[in-house]
Protein backbone atom coordinates (compact mmCIF):
# COMPACT_ATOMS: atom_id res chain seq x y z
CA UNK A 1 0.00 0.00 0.00
CA UNK A 2 0.91 3.30 -0.19
CA UNK A 3 2.11 5.73 2.60
CA UNK A 4 -0.33 7.57 4.24
CA UNK A 5 -0.27 11.11 3.76
CA UNK A 6 -1.30 13.78 6.10
CA UNK A 7 -4.41 16.05 3.94
CA UNK A 8 -3.14 19.76 5.58
CA UNK A 9 -5.47 22.02 2.86
CA UNK A 10 -8.68 21.95 1.45
CA UNK A 11 -7.13 21.75 -1.92
CA UNK A 12 -5.33 18.94 -1.20
CA UNK A 13 -8.48 17.37 -0.19
CA UNK A 14 -10.54 18.62 -3.43
CA UNK A 15 -7.89 16.76 -5.31
CA UNK A 16 -8.07 13.51 -3.97
CA UNK A 17 -12.08 13.48 -3.87
CA UNK A 18 -12.16 14.87 -7.53
CA UNK A 19 -10.03 11.56 -8.62
CA UNK A 20 -11.97 9.17 -7.10
CA UNK A 21 -15.40 10.70 -8.16
CA UNK A 22 -14.03 10.96 -11.80
CA UNK A 23 -12.81 7.07 -11.66
CA UNK A 24 -16.90 6.40 -10.07
CA UNK A 25 -18.22 8.94 -12.62
CA UNK A 26 -16.11 6.51 -15.52
CA UNK A 27 -17.48 3.20 -13.93
CA UNK A 28 -21.04 4.06 -13.75
CA UNK A 29 -21.06 5.53 -16.89
CA UNK A 30 -19.47 2.15 -18.47
CA UNK A 31 -22.34 -0.07 -16.05
CA UNK A 32 -25.27 2.18 -17.49
CA UNK A 33 -24.19 2.30 -21.19
CA UNK A 34 -27.14 2.60 -23.20
CA UNK A 35 -29.59 3.61 -20.12
CA UNK A 36 -31.99 6.20 -20.36
CA UNK A 37 -32.64 8.98 -17.52
CA UNK A 38 -36.08 8.77 -16.04
CA UNK A 39 -36.63 12.20 -17.52
CA UNK A 40 -35.84 10.98 -21.18
CA UNK A 41 -38.82 7.90 -20.64
CA UNK A 42 -41.17 9.92 -19.44
CA UNK A 43 -40.80 12.78 -22.23
CA UNK A 44 -40.95 9.83 -24.99
CA UNK A 45 -43.81 8.14 -22.68
CA UNK A 46 -45.57 11.85 -23.38
CA UNK A 47 -44.69 11.76 -27.16
CA UNK A 48 -46.25 7.91 -27.47
CA UNK A 49 -49.18 8.85 -25.57
CA UNK A 50 -49.88 11.68 -27.78
CA UNK A 51 -49.39 9.89 -31.20
CA UNK A 52 -51.97 7.05 -29.36
CA UNK A 53 -54.82 9.79 -28.65
CA UNK A 54 -54.23 11.43 -32.44
CA UNK A 55 -54.35 7.85 -33.50
CA UNK A 56 -57.58 7.25 -31.43
CA UNK A 57 -59.15 10.77 -32.77
CA UNK A 58 -58.90 9.64 -36.24
CA UNK A 59 -59.64 5.95 -35.63
CA UNK A 60 -62.75 7.49 -34.06
CA UNK A 61 -63.47 10.09 -36.93
CA UNK A 62 -63.18 6.92 -39.46
CA UNK A 63 -65.49 4.84 -38.00
CA UNK A 64 -68.26 7.77 -37.71
CA UNK A 65 -67.91 8.31 -41.70
CA UNK A 66 -67.77 4.71 -42.13
CA UNK A 67 -71.20 4.55 -40.16
CA UNK A 68 -72.43 7.32 -42.25
CA UNK A 69 -71.64 5.43 -45.57
CA UNK A 70 -72.66 1.98 -44.21
CA UNK A 71 -76.47 4.25 -43.74
CA UNK A 72 -76.12 5.80 -47.10
CA UNK A 73 -75.46 2.43 -48.89
CA UNK A 74 -78.32 0.71 -47.15
CA UNK A 75 -80.42 3.31 -47.72
CA UNK A 76 -79.84 2.92 -51.40
CA UNK A 77 -80.22 -1.11 -50.95
CA UNK A 78 -84.00 0.10 -49.89
CA UNK A 79 -84.46 1.76 -53.06
CA UNK A 80 -82.65 -0.46 -55.00
CA UNK A 81 -85.15 -2.99 -53.92
CA UNK A 82 -88.31 -1.58 -53.79
CA UNK A 83 -87.43 -0.05 -57.08
CA UNK A 84 -86.83 -4.09 -58.57
CA UNK A 85 -89.60 -5.47 -56.86
CA UNK A 86 -91.92 -2.40 -58.76
CA UNK A 87 -90.42 -3.54 -62.08
CA UNK A 88 -91.33 -7.20 -61.22
CA UNK A 89 -94.75 -6.63 -59.93
CA UNK A 90 -95.75 -4.41 -63.53
CA UNK A 91 -94.17 -6.99 -65.00
CA UNK A 92 -96.31 -9.68 -63.78
CA UNK A 93 -99.32 -7.37 -64.52
CA UNK A 94 -100.43 -6.34 -60.52
CA UNK A 95 -101.10 -3.05 -59.57
CA UNK A 96 -98.02 -1.19 -58.32
CA UNK A 97 -99.89 -1.30 -54.56
CA UNK A 98 -99.03 -4.53 -54.54
CA UNK A 99 -94.97 -4.47 -55.11
CA UNK A 100 -94.51 -3.56 -51.51
CA UNK A 101 -95.86 -7.60 -50.57
CA UNK A 102 -93.96 -9.34 -52.61
CA UNK A 103 -91.93 -11.48 -50.40
CA UNK A 104 -88.37 -13.05 -51.26
CA UNK A 105 -84.70 -12.54 -50.90
CA UNK A 106 -83.82 -12.74 -54.60
CA UNK A 107 -85.20 -11.53 -57.73
CA UNK A 108 -86.41 -14.88 -58.45
CA UNK A 109 -88.28 -15.34 -55.31
CA UNK A 110 -90.03 -11.79 -56.35
CA UNK A 111 -90.81 -13.34 -59.40
CA UNK A 112 -92.25 -16.41 -58.52
CA UNK A 113 -94.27 -14.47 -56.07
CA UNK A 114 -95.50 -11.77 -58.20
CA UNK A 115 -96.76 -14.77 -60.84
CA UNK A 116 -98.79 -16.32 -58.23
CA UNK A 117 -100.47 -13.08 -56.91
CA UNK A 118 -101.52 -12.36 -60.50
CA UNK A 119 -102.23 -15.89 -60.61
CA UNK A 120 -104.32 -15.50 -57.82
CA UNK A 121 -106.17 -12.41 -59.24
CA UNK A 122 -106.21 -13.83 -62.44
CA UNK A 123 -104.74 -10.47 -63.76
CA UNK A 124 -103.99 -10.71 -67.23
CA UNK A 125 -102.89 -6.77 -67.72
CA UNK A 126 -103.74 -4.28 -64.76
CA UNK A 127 -105.26 -1.46 -67.28
CA UNK A 128 -106.53 1.88 -65.64
CA UNK A 129 -110.35 2.44 -66.28
CA UNK A 130 -110.38 5.27 -69.57
CA UNK A 131 -113.66 6.52 -67.12
CA UNK A 132 -116.61 6.01 -65.05
CA UNK A 133 -118.69 3.22 -66.00
CA UNK A 134 -121.57 4.74 -64.17
CA UNK A 135 -124.06 6.44 -67.01
CA UNK A 136 -123.65 10.21 -66.78
CA UNK A 137 -127.62 11.30 -66.19
CA UNK A 138 -128.61 14.90 -65.72
CA UNK A 139 -132.27 15.13 -66.03
CA UNK A 140 -134.07 13.37 -63.60
CA UNK A 141 -137.28 12.68 -65.93
CA UNK A 142 -134.97 10.77 -67.94
CA UNK A 143 -133.15 8.60 -65.70
CA UNK A 144 -135.59 5.64 -65.67
CA UNK A 145 -135.34 5.71 -69.77
CA UNK A 146 -131.69 6.15 -69.40
CA UNK A 147 -130.74 3.42 -67.15
CA UNK A 148 -133.11 0.72 -69.15
CA UNK A 149 -131.07 2.00 -71.60
CA UNK A 150 -127.86 1.93 -69.97
CA UNK A 151 -128.86 -1.73 -69.05
CA UNK A 152 -129.67 -2.96 -71.66
CA UNK A 153 -126.10 -1.82 -73.58
CA UNK A 154 -124.44 -3.42 -70.75
CA UNK A 155 -126.20 -6.79 -71.14
CA UNK A 156 -125.51 -6.94 -74.93
CA UNK A 157 -121.64 -6.54 -74.44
Amino acid sequence: MSEFKIIETQEQLDAILGERLRRERETSAKKYEGWSSPEDIQKLTDDFNAKIKALEDTAATTQQELAKKDAEIAKGDEYRTALDKTRIALAAGLKIEYADRLRGETAEEWKADAEALAKDFAVSHYQAPLGSPEPNITDKADTKKQFADWVSETLKN
